[in-house]
C-alpha cells in the first residue's frame, strides 16, 4: 500500500468522534446500500475507545498514536506508546545482536514533536474553481460520490486557533466501506479485508498514482476500479451503483467531473 498523505491531519485529528458517528448514522438511514461503518478502536495514547480515522483502514484514532506507531513500524524506534521492538523474523533472540540501545529509544519527546509538526501542516491547496469545476461538483454529488467522499467536516473546540471550529473539505467521511475485491485483504482494527476507509480526495490534483496500491495514474480507471463483482471471498463493492451512474453520464458531464476532481 502507498503511504497516506500527511497534509491537513491536524484538522482531521480534531474532528469529534460524534460527528463521524453521526455521518455513519445518517448514511445508514438515508443510503443503506452504501452506509459506512466507524472503526471503533482503543486509542493507545489515551486508553479510550475512539472512532478511528487515520490509516487505510481507519485503524488509528489520534495523531499522537499515529506518530508513535510510525516511529516503531516505519523507523524502528521504540517509544512509551509502543515500547516493544519488532524482532527480525519475529525472533526476539536476534535483537541482542542487532539492537544494543535500551528501550524505549525515544522518551516520548520525539513522538510529541513529530505530532506537533504534523498537527499544523496545512491542507493541500485547491486549484481554480471554474464553471466547469462547479458543474463537475454537481455531477459528483448527483451520482452519489459525495455520500462517502463527504465534502465538508468541522473541527471541535481547540485551544489552537487554527484548529478551533474550523470547517474544511477533505472529501471523506473517514468511515469504512466494503469495496469488494478492491479491498487490500488486510484486517486491521475492526476492518475486514474488503473494507477500506474512504480516501480523502483533497490534493488529488497533485497526485500521480491513485488508489491504495497506486495501481493506476488514470482517474477514469480509478473510478472504474470502485466497481467489483462479488466473489466467493468478497461481497460486491458498495460503490457499484455509483459507478453505474457514472457510466451513464454524457461525455460532457464526465469531462466536468474529471475537471472537478483535478481541481481538488
Amino acid at each position: 500500500r502507498k503511504t497516506t498523505p500527511l497534509l491537513g491531519l491536524g484538522l482531521v485529528d480534531n474532528v469529534p468522534d460524534s460527528l463521524l458517528d453521526e455521518i455513519a448514522k445518517n448514511q445508514k438511514h438515508n443510503f443503506p446500500d452504501v452506509a459506512g461503518t466507524a472503526n471503533k478502536v482503543k486509542d493507545v495514547a489515551s486508553g479510550k475507545n475512539r472512532t478511528g480515522r487515520f490509516g487505510w483502514k481507519a485503524q488509528v484514532a489520534t495523531l499522537l498514536t499515529f506518530s508513535g506507531d510510525a516511529y516503531l513500524n516505519e523507523m524502528g524506534i521504540t517509544n512509551p506508546l509502543f515500547p516493544n521492538e519488532n524482532a527480525p523474523q519475529g525472533d526476539d533472540k536476534l535483537l541482542t545482536k542487532c539492537d544494543t540501545v535500551a528501550d524505549p529509544e525515544d522518551d516520548g519527546s520525539g513522538v510529541q514533536a513529530f505530532t506537533n509538526f504534523m498537527t499544523l501542516l496545512t491542507p493541500p491547496p485547491r486549484g481554480p474553481v471554474t464553471d466547469q469545476v462547479k458543474a463537475g461538483e454537481k455531477v459528483f454529488t448527483d451520482i452519489g460520490c459525495a455520500v462517502c467522499h463527504h465534502p465538508t467536516l468541522t473541527t471541535g473546540p481547540s485551544s489552537t486557533r487554527a484548529l478551533n471550529g474550523v470547517s474544511f473539505q477533505p472529501f471523506s467521511d473517514f468511515l469504512l466501506h466494503d469495496m469488494g475485491s478492491l479491498g487490500d485483504g488486510i484486517e486491521q482494527g475492526g476492518a475486514t479485508g474488503s473494507q477500506m476507509r474512504t480516501a480523502p480526495l483533497w490534493g488529488l490534483g497533485q497526485r500521480i498514482f491513485f488508489l491504495h496500491d497506486g495501481r493506476t495514474s488514470d482517474l477514469v480507471a480509478a473510478i472504474q476500479a470502485h466497481h467489483s463483482f462479488g466473489t466467493q471471498k468478497y461481497a460486491p463493492s458498495e460503490a457499484n451503483s455509483v459507478v453505474d451512474r457514472y457510466n451513464q453520464l454524457s461525455e460532457s458531464d464526465k469531462r466536468d467531473l474529471l475537471n472537478f476532481l483535478r481541481s481538488l
